[in-house]
């Protein structure tokens, strides 16, 4: 599957233990709004991976990520989806139904159709709350609002066991009225392609301090203060930030960069496959993790620092809350509040002078957390046990 999502490793993980995987996916379009090389309404829409049983709905892509756009994207989905699961709930037999819930909320609603008429276990791996994330992403129409938050009351109602990627999310929750019993803490996990070590070719990065940044180019990203940090430390030209991605706003950051000045020390090479991941990263100082200052993200374990984490690199957080949180438990790096852009640069600027020595304490600090909390096979295991129904603690 194209898209690099956590799912991809429950679903094959799981064939390979012997069960019998069947997903219900959309084409592929994240995070460039458009179906991938290969992809389309008519191609390869339905396929067996790795003993996975991939279904594919179709859908109308984001485009470029305005609301027009992305209403269509949702709508579509609501339709297709909505009608595929109820075509599965009739004519296949499942033991249980597993939601891999990011966005948008209602792809758990093929999951409910299969769930009621099949009469099976339902459970909800939740990776953003909502509605609040639609306040996050710009949407603040107070019908909406109420229109998803009354969906999601009816998920929690009916599903099994609720999983959830940062503890934060606990509080919100049980304050909605969801049994603390049925509520399981399951963190991501680090893709394996990030850590293992890849012969692709990359494009020559410059000599200096190097602040790497990869993954989406969203509005949750927190772009602005980062950019704006940037600017503060363009006339030390030692200090190199390196941006990986793509996404919503990376036009928005091709411009602000061109009309500040940054071109010498804010460096955008887009988007690369993930198997390439490892070989920017070796080359990486510090991995930097930014998140905008907002209740649901404040509440939000990042994916990222997982990744940053398992390729043993410290830290640098402008970023609230839970990310902050685990960033000084684990003592692998630095944080500053997530408006902070002034204190990024300094702390930017004062880190560029460490000695590698204590760089690499901070990265290997990280490395060690994440073996005792974030490994694939011990939350895989947790999936495995809840899906086949035995009765576990909260505690991984």
């Amino acid at each position: 599957m194209p898209e690099s999502f956590r799912i991809n490793d429950v679903a094959f993980e799981m064939a390979q233990r012997g069960h019998d995987v069947t997903v219900l996916t959309s084409i592929p379009d994240y995070p460039q709004g458009k179906f991938y090389d290969g992809y389309s309404l008519f191609k390869k829409r339905r396929e067996e991976i790795n003993g996975v049983t991939v279904i594919r709905v179709p859908v109308i892509p984001k485009g470029n990520g305005k609301k027009f756009r992305m209403i269509l994207n949702y709508m579509s989905a609501i339709f297709f989806f909505t009608f595929y699961g109820l075509w599965e709930a009739l004519t296949n037999r499942f033991e249980c139904v597993f939601i891999h819930d990011t966005s948008p909320a209602f792809i758990a609603i093929p999951a409910l159709i299969v769930k009621k008429i099949q009469k099976i276990p339902m459970h909800l791996w939740i990776l953003d709350m909502w509605p609040e994330s639609l306040i996050a992403g710009g949407i603040r129409n107070k019908k909406v609002y109420s229109a998803v938050e009354r969906m999601m009351s009816i998920f929690y109602r009916n599903s099994t066991k609720i999983l959830i990627s940062s503890s934060g999310f606990r509080k919100m929750l049980t304050d909605k009225g969801v049994k603390n019993e049925k509520i399981v803490y399951l963190p991501n996990w680090c893709d394996e392609a990030v850590t293992q070590r890849s012969q692709c070719e990359i494009p020559q990065l410059p000599e200096g301090f190097k602040v790497m940044f990869a993954g989406n180019y969203g509005e949750a990203q927190n772009l602005d203060n980062v950019m704006k940090a940037a600017r503060l430390t363009k006339d030390n030209k030692d200090i190199h930030w390196i941006f990986i991605g793509d996404g919503r706003k990376k036009r928005w950051a091709d411009q602000y960069v061109a009309d500040n000045g940054l071109a010498d020390t804010v460096h955008q090479y887009g988007r690369f496959p993930i198997e390439t991941m490892s070989s920017f990263f070796e080359k990486a100082d510090v991995m930097l993790l930014p998140l905008r200052n907002q209740l649901v993200f404040n509440m939000t374990l990042p994916a990222k620092i997982q990744a940053y984490m398992a390729i043993g690199k410290p830290i640098m957080g402008i970023i609230n809350g839970e990310g902050a949180d685990v960033i000084r438990k684990s003592s692998c790096g630095w944080c500053v509040d997530a408006d902070d852009y002034e204190g990024l640069a300094q702390k930017i600027k004062t880190i560029s002078s460490l000695p590698r020595e204590e760089l690499d304490k901070l990265g290997s600090n990280g490395y060690e957390y994440y073996k005792q909390n974030f490994t694939k096979d011990k939350c895989v295991g947790r999936i495995e046990r809840i899906i086949c129904g035995e009765d576990i603690q909260n505690a991984i």
